[in-house]
């Protein structure tokens, strides 16, 4: 989200939008419920910290009507989420957000704030420190979602998502706080050349998940990867989301291969 954001040159851009946004549906009587429970502060900061774990998504994302994405138990009417959305809408426009990233913006910084009000409810802080991960830690989160991780022999997880067929992995780099999703499938072609064909196609249809040809050992692999921070905690929820997009993303770009020259 902030790479949108960085293009107009101003760093209090963000926290005045939010201040703007805060401040008119925390005035209006009608949809002030919604910041009952979340300070603007921890708002700020959740925004601010957990905006790198939104993926890219179809542009059919951004210009339907928006959903909610926190837990049902905390969800509001339909009609004053809509309205709540079209406050912020009013205030990019202010700030000269040009019209085609406003549909990005609304839907990727409600997503943030909504999980920042789940947060704030949860009995056990459902954001995880670095130093309190590891790999069981990480597939007990997957868990959580019915999502199959286990650790194989290269300390890697290998994740499985539901209606998914493809396989995707989880790299855990806790000296450098990062954590690192990819998935790679091997070509059976023993030359590049097909499979950068396949690239430039899925490329084309999906150009918000890009994949790249890739050689190691020899051979050609169709790949992947989102890398993201988690020196200011990993949000267990959002990372579960990021895996189940990921999981279908990468999997459509496989099955761009007409020509059947990956081996899954």
């Amino acid at each position: 989200m902030h790479h949108l954001l960085s293009k107009y040159e101003d760093e209090e851009k963000l926290n005045r939008i939010l201040l703007k946004f805060y401040s008119r549906v925390t005035s209006n009587v009608s949809i002030k419920h919604f910041f009952m429970d979340l300070s603007f502060e921890k708002m700020l900061r959740d925004v601010s910290r957990f905006n790198q774990f939104i993926l890219d998504r179809p542009e059919k994302t951004y210009t339907d009507k928006p959903n909610q994405t926190t837990d049902p138990s905390l969800q509001i009417g339909s009609a004053s989420f809509i309205e709540i959305c079209h406050q912020l809408v009013e205030v990019l426009k202010e700030e000269n957000i040009e019209e085609k990233d406003i549909p990005r913006l609304v839907t990727d910084t409600m997503e943030i704030i909504e999980e920042s009000k789940s947060e704030a409810s949860d009995r056990i802080s459902s954001v995880y420190q670095v130093d309190n991960l590891n790999a069981d830690q990480l597939i007990h989160i997957f868990s959580l979602a019915r999502i199959k991780a286990e650790l194989n022999d290269d300390n890697i997880l290998t994740i499985r998502v539901n209606d998914t067929k493809i396989p995707i992995y989880l790299k855990l780099h806790k000296e450098q706080q990062l954590l690192l999703f990819y998935g790679k499938v091997v070509s059976k072609k023993s030359d590049c050349s097909a499979l950068d064909n396949l690239v430039s196609i899925a490329n084309e249809i999906y150009p918000f998940f890009p994949v790249f040809s890739r050689k190691e050992n020899e051979s050609f692999y169709l790949y992947a990867e989102h890398q993201f921070s988690i020196q200011d905690g990993l949000p267990s929820r959002l990372m579960n989301r990021i895996a189940k997009q990921f999981a279908k993303c990468f999997e459509n770009a496989v099955l761009c291969d007409k020509e059947k020259i990956l081996e899954f």
